[in-house]
């Protein structure tokens, strides 16, 4: 019981002296400002930081005026959600600072229930803003996801994949009503492929990029056996002509496909999962889309014949459709259009997002 006391001390008085820290921050000189008034910021735990850093990185001064209390509650809670209140120099809570002339975010703008144009509205979205998916935090936080690739580079023609395949973790999806086929059975698919590669870790990886003996073949970088760093991800899926779209825990949705995009890497995707990003996904456009495992089978057979002019045309789009809709100044800038006009904005929340079948 007093170890358990003196940890809650000691964590009140690190609390008390990062308030007062924070309290300290000022204003830069930029007329942009948003001023955060919503008070719901733990259902979007991840989102909400996101929404917050793509203001900040789009040159705007983020207001969020807060007692120690609001305060604790974000420090101490989700592991993304209180990186707003970690790092340095993002957020201005003293209410001493708030600005004359702002945005306004308030609770009622925003909605969770992001999936609700594809499941009940015929994917309709006009008069609605879905916030899209973008990149994992840590790179938004540790200032990576811009860092210069070249994407001009000779490519491996051949699918790369990357990320994590528990069979545990990866199987939620089925429980909800969405119909993709989840990453651990398209990593049991592929695995039957004569051309499939287990890429056993980056060095290896590297050698066979530069050897190119990787041509052709599907190449997966499996989390479990092979830990790609967080900062070599962007330019290791550079190096290849198309990505391999996996769906996530309990949602198609996942950052790898906004990363593969970043860099011109062309996405391999399911049909469900290209709808459910905003603007959809085209197939032949800028990605390649299939229906189903029978579906995907006739793909694979000719996707490496694909002559490199139209891989080319199809990589230009796909750069294209990341400046326009995935960098955080595209996204602030639809956002604020969005709220201008008072429409829906749809922000996610994690699971609460999915709507499970029980």
């Amino acid at each position: 019981m007093i170890k358990k006391r003196l940890k809650q001390a000691d964590r009140l008085v690190k609390d008390i002296l990062a308030f007062e820290a924070i309290k300290k921050n000022k204003p830069e000189e930029t007329p942009k400002a948003v001023l955060v008034s919503i008070r719901n910021h733990t259902l979007y735990h991840r989102f909400f930081y996101l929404l917050l850093k793509f203001y900040k990185l789009a040159g705007y001064n983020v207001y969020y005026p807060m007692d120690f209390a609001t305060f604790r509650n974000i420090r101490n809670k989700e592991r993304y959600l209180g990186m707003i209140v970690r790092e340095d120099n993002f957020l201005i809570v003293n209410k001493k600072y708030k600005p004359e002339n702002y945005i306004e975010l308030k609770d009622e703008m925003f909605s969770p229930d992001y999936f609700s144009a594809y499941f009940e509205n015929g994917n309709q979205t006009r008069n609605t803003f879905h916030i899209p998916m973008s990149f994992h935090p840590l790179m938004y936080h540790y200032g990576i996801w811009d860092r210069p690739v070249d994407i001009h580079k000779k490519r491996i023609n051949s699918l790369f994949c990357y990320g994590n395949f528990d069979s545990q973790a990866y199987l939620e999806i089925k429980r909800t009503e969405f119909s993709v086929v989840p990453r651990t059975e398209l990593l049991s698919y592929f695995k039957s492929k004569p051309d499939f590669v287990a890429l056993p870790g980056k060095s290896e990886m590297l050698k066979a990029i530069e050897e190119r003996s990787l041509e052709g073949k599907y190449a997966f970088a499996i989390k479990e056996n092979f830990e790609l760093p967080m900062e070599d991800v962007r330019e290791s899926l550079s190096h290849f002509n198309f990505y391999f779209c996996c769906p996530g825990v309990v949602m198609p949705l996942c950052h790898n496909v906004i990363e593969a995009m970043s860099v011109g890497t062309i996405p391999l995707i399911q049909k469900e999962y290209a709808e459910v990003m905003y603007p959809n996904l085209t197939d032949g456009e800028n990605a390649i889309i299939f229906d189903d495992l029978t579906h995907l089978d006739s793909i694979l057979n000719s996707l490496f014949e694909i002559p490199e002019s139209e891989v080319s045309r199809m990589r230009d789009n796909v750069l294209q459709y990341f400046q326009n809709y995935l960098t955080p100044d595209s996204i602030i800038e639809h956002l604020n259009e969005s709220l201008r006009k008072r429409d829906m904005v749809y922000l996610q929340a994690e699971h609460r997002t999915v709507r499970f079948v029980r």
